[in-house]
């Protein structure tokens, strides 16, 4: 399912890393992604994680037995179907057909594009039986998540991946510098 399914038998799949050096049995409860360990690999090689075009981290500092600062406090799957007859039997448009998963230490909120929110509570409904996405009573949790969902698509991804953000931060403004001038009256 490359990850695109969201029941937990494909979410929540355990990572066991073994690297030299480790003297293992070592366990951690991080939400962590398969896009962490590409840079993990780098970080690990001692190469630098080209941050600009992956969005994962490196498990380094959690195989240590660190903390990291700021670690994720969400995981998230994307669903595309459109290339599905999942997509035509439902009448979506082929940008239309997508779907994302977000899970915390406890709830997990699912948005199809078009269709009400889903959520279950992963600690008293582990089967994802009783779907909560219009109950009453949860509604101020079905948009808190889909707002931490919408900060991730928003201001989480990466977006930019021709320049890292140093880059960026040096090109701010120089324009002046260079004699073009915009908005002076």
């Amino acid at each position: 399912g490359e990850k695109e399914l969201f029941h937990d038998e494909s979410v929540k799949i355990p990572l066991i890393i073994r690297h030299p050096g480790d003297p293992g049995g070592r366990e951690s409860g991080a939400l962590v992604e398969a896009i962490d360990l590409l840079p993990t690999f780098v970080d690990a090689l001692g190469g630098r994680v080209p941050d600009k075009r992956l969005e994962g981290r490196s498990l380094l500092p959690l195989l240590r037995g660190q903390t990291p600062a700021a670690w994720r406090d969400v995981v998230i799957s994307e669903l595309d179907y459109s290339h599905r007859r999942a997509r035509q039997s439902l009448g979506r448009p082929i940008n239309g057909a997508r779907a994302w998963m977000l899970l915390d230490s406890r709830w997990k909120f699912i948005h199809y594009q078009g269709f009400r929110p889903q959520l279950f509570d992963m600690q008293e409904d582990p089967n994802e039986q009783r779907d909560l996405g219009e109950s009453p009573e949860h509604q101020a949790l079905c948009m808190r998540l889909r707002d931490r969902l919408f900060e991730w698509l928003a201001c989480d991804r990466k977006v930019r991946v021709t320049l890292p953000e140093e880059a960026i931060e040096a090109r701010t403004d120089n324009w002046k510098q260079k004699g073009v001038i915009f908005g002076d009256w």
